[in-house]
């Protein structure tokens, strides 16, 4: 039976099996014995995957859950030299897939392309559909690359911590948003529409879902704190208004404030002022500047704003 034939909890078990063996041949310990433990408990989550009852409205036994989360307090505690992270993707049938391996915020140029050499090496792991292979030799490839590449990340995040906190790097905004800012300008510049909707594509640029509001000849641009891209959602939950003055609707001639940001709760309440954009530069700068200044204080508040 291939892996596409194979319930979700069957797809776990050898996902499982297929990692025990990985962290058998490839796990770097000082005390073997640990290496044991590790396999071992793998080798019990794959063994009641399938087989024990589901219970509660879980996707996978308690059991499994519990050697699950037993074999990922091991690895976080012991360094093994393979992310617990790869357990994620092992589980991914029944749990869901694994989202995007997130930036580091490096504000030095040489360690944010090595974070995004890390991040371009995952995603074509993910993206090669080996880890859905029926073939076990490709499962068990994909599985070490991953487990080997976020290891690595959480190394050059160590590294990213230590280089931000210098004295120099103080208040520097991370390379990654700063090399997306002259995208954010050209795309900008490219767009052949008003004031806002040249505002929209550079939030799109960093990724960042916006929507064109207007209420009672007020007019702004909307972005969910949480950057849904469901614009109903946008709507009921915390988010940023941003406007020029009290337009976003304009013909990007009449283009007369800089963008400034606003924060509201999901009732609708003011919050707090988010950015205001500098003066004096020409609209796709300024754009760009707002999308900058934006996916910023997203990175840093964002999870502090997502219970209101």
């Amino acid at each position: 039976m291939t892996a596409t034939e194979n319930t979700p909890t069957e797809t776990v078990a050898l996902r499982l099996r297929l990692l025990a063996q990985i962290v058998d041949e490839r796990a770097h310990h000082a005390d073997p014995w640990y290496i044991g433990v590790l396999a071992a408990t793998l080798r019990f989550a794959a063994l009641t995957a399938p087989t024990y009852p589901i219970e509660d409205g879980r996707r996978l036994p308690a059991e499994t859950l519990e050697s699950l989360q037993d074999a990922r307090d091991l690895m976080m505690k012991r360094d093994f030299h393979l992310s617990p992270a790869v357990l994620d993707y092992a589980v991914a049938p029944a749990l869901g897939e694994v989202g995007p391996m997130k930036p580091l915020g490096a504000v030095s140029e040489q360690l944010a392309r090595d974070d995004f050499a890390l991040q371009k090496r995952r995603n074509t792991v993910v993206h090669s559909g080996k880890l859905h292979s029926g073939d076990d030799e490709l499962v068990t490839w994909a599985l070490g690359e991953l487990a080997a590449v976020h290891y690595k990340h959480e190394q050059l995040g160590k590294a990213v911590a230590v280089d931000n906190a210098r004295p120099c790097n103080q208040g520097k905004t991370p390379f990654h948003l700063t090399a997306q800012r002259g995208y954010a300008k050209k795309a900008a510049a490219r767009a052949r529409t008003h004031e806002g909707g040249k505002l929209v594509v550079a939030l799109g640029e960093f990724g960042i879902p916006a929507f064109l509001h207007k209420d009672r000849g007020v007019s702004c641009v909307l972005v969910a704190v949480d950057r849904s891209s469901d614009e109903n959602r946008a709507h009921t939950g915390p988010r940023v208004l941003i406007s020029s003055g009290e337009h976003a609707l304009r013909a990007a001639g009449e283009h007369d404030e800089p963008w400034a940001g606003h924060l509201y709760g999901a009732d609708g309440t003011y919050i707090d002022g988010v950015f205001e954009a500098p003066s004096g530069l020409t609209l796709p700068e300024e754009c760009a500047e707002a999308a900058l200044r934006l996916a910023v204080w997203l990175d840093a508040n964002a999870d502090a704003y997502t219970s209101f």
